[in-house]
C-alpha cells in the first residue's frame, strides 16, 4: 500500500495496511530549501525520514490583501546574534507598528512588540480595506507530481481567532474577549471575510484533488483561556464554515488545536471535520489518547500525541514505550496516524532527539501493522 493510500484510508476512519507515520512539519524533507535540510546536524535524521515517512506534504497559498501589501513596510537591524524587525502598516486612520526578534540557530521568532495594543490601535485595523488578490495554485500540480503517491499536499490556514489572536500579546486578547466580546466579534467577522474568499478561490482551483487543509487557531479559545462557550462562539461558527467548503470541494479538514480539548470534543465533532491533531497527552493536553479514541475516534480521525519533549528527553525504553501505548490506544478500527505535536528548532540537533526520532519511527512501523 502506498502513502497516499494509508494516510486516506486513516482520514476516512477506514483500516490501511499499519498506521501512517508522519513527522509534523519535517515532512517537508522533499524540499531541499527547508531550513532543516540546510543544517548539517539534521541530515541523518532527514535522509531517514525521507525513506520511511508517510507525508503529510507542506505548501504555502499565499493570501495577499494589495492595500496591506503596499501599505506594510519592514525595518531590519543587527544587535549580537539576534535580527530585530519593525514593520510599520498605515492604515486610513494612523500607523501600526510591531517589533520581533529572531535569534540565529533557532527556527521561531519571538514578537517584542504586537501590532495592536489599543483601543486606537484596534480601531486603525478595522479601517483597513477588505479586498485579497485571487490566489495563484498552479504550482501545486508539481508539488504533487514530485510528492507522487509518497503522501498528500497539506495546505494550512489560519482561522480568524488565530489572526485576531495574534494581532495582540495573548494576556490582552484573553481579557478583550472577556470584556469586550462585541467588539472582538466584530474583528473575526472582518477577518472570516476575507478568509472564506481567499478559501474559496483555492477550492476552486483544486477541487477533487484530496488535498488536506489544516486549519489553524482554535487552541486560542480553548480552557484555561476561555470558556467552551466562547469556543462555539469564535471558533465553530467559523470553522465549521471552512470544514463544509472543504468537503464540498473534495479535500479534507484537520482542526490544529494545542493544549486542553477535553471540554470541547463536543464543538469539535459539531464542526465535522475530518481529523484533529495534535492530541497533546497530560499534563499539556487534559485528556488521555484512549479516552479521545472512546469519545470521537469513529467520527474524527486522530492525528499526534508523541510530544516533543519526549522525543527530546525520553530514555530509549521510555520512547518506545510511548509509541507502543500510542497504537495501544488509537490504533483498533483505523483513523489514527501518528505524528508528534512539534517539532525541533535548535540546531545543533540533540543527539538524543535523533535517536528518539529513529526509536519513533521505527517502533511506529513495527507496532502498527494491523
Amino acid at each position: 500500500m502506498t502513502s497516499k493510500e494509508r494516510i486516506l484510508l486513516s482520514l476516512n476512519k477506514k483500516i490501511p495496511d499499519r498506521v501512517p507515520i508522519s513527522t509534523y512539519e519535517l515532512d517537508n524533507a522533499l524540499n531541499p530549501d527547508t531550513w532543516e535540510n540546510k543544517q548539517p546536524s539534521y541530515k541523518k535524521l532527514m535522509d531517514f525520514i525521507r525513506e520511511k515517512v508517510d507525508f503529510f506534504y507542506p505548501v504555502s497559498v499565499d493570501l495577499v490583501n494589495p492595500y496591506i501589501k503596499s501599505h506594510t513596510f519592514t525595518e531590519k537591524r543587527r544587535e549580537g546574534k539576534s535580527t530585530f524587525y519593525t514593520t510599520t502598516l498605515i492604515t486610513p486612520k494612523g500607523d501600526l507598528k510591531q517589533v520581533r526578534r529572531v535569534d540565529d540557530d533557532i527556527n521561531t521568532s519571538w514578537e517584542l512588540e504586537p501590532l495592536l495594543k489599543t483601543d486606537e490601535d484596534l480601531e486603525k485595523y478595522m479601517s483597513i480595506p477588505d479586498t485579497i488578490e485571487k490566489p495563484d495554485c498552479s504550482k501545486l500540480k508539481d508539488v504533487e507530481k514530485l510528492l507522487g503517491d509518497r503522501g498528500v499536499l497539506f495546505i494550512g490556514i489560519s482561522d480568524p481567532i488565530c489572526i485576531a489572536a495574534e494581532l495582540f500579546e495573548f494576556g490582552e486578547f484573553t481579557v478583550r474577549a472577556i470584556t469586550q466580546k462585541e467588539n472582538i466579534i466584530k474583528l473575526l467577522d472582518k477577518i472570516f471575510s476575507t478568509k472564506i474568499e481567499y478559501l474559496k478561490e483555492i477550492l476552486q482551483q483544486v477541487k477533487g484533488r484530496g488535498y488536506v487543509f489544516r486549519i489553524v487557531g482554535p487552541e486560542y479559545a480553548t480552557p484555561p483561556y476561555l470558556s467552551p462557550d466562547f469556543f462555539h462562539e469564535f471558533v465553530c461558527k467559523y470553522d465549521s464554515q471552512f470544514i463544509k467548503l472543504i468537503k464540498e470541494a473534495g479535500c479534507f479538514s484537520r482542526i490544529h488545536c494545542h493544549g486542553k480539548v477535553a471540554k470541547v470534543l463536543d464543538h469539535m465533532l459539531e464542526m465535522e471535520p475530518d481529523a484533529l491533531d495534535p492530541l497533546e497527552a497530560p499534563p499539556s493536553g487534559d485528556i488521555t489518547l484512549k479516552e479521545v479514541k472512546e469519545k470521537i475516534g469513529k467520527k474524527i480521525c486522530l492525528v499526534g500525541n508523541i510530544q516533543l519533549r519526549d522525543l527530546e528527553y525520553s530514555t530509549e525504553s521510555e520512547m518506545e514505550k510511548i509509541v507502543i501505548n500510542c497504537m495501544d490506544s488509537a490504533k483498533e478500527g483505523g483513523g489514527y496516524i501518528i505524528v508528534p505535536t512539534a517539532c525541533p528548532i535548535n540546531i545543533p540537533l540533540s543527539s538524543i532527539t535523533e535517536r528518539n526520532y529513529f526509536i519513533f519511527i521505527e517502533t511506529a512501523l513495527r507496532y502498527g501493522r494491523y
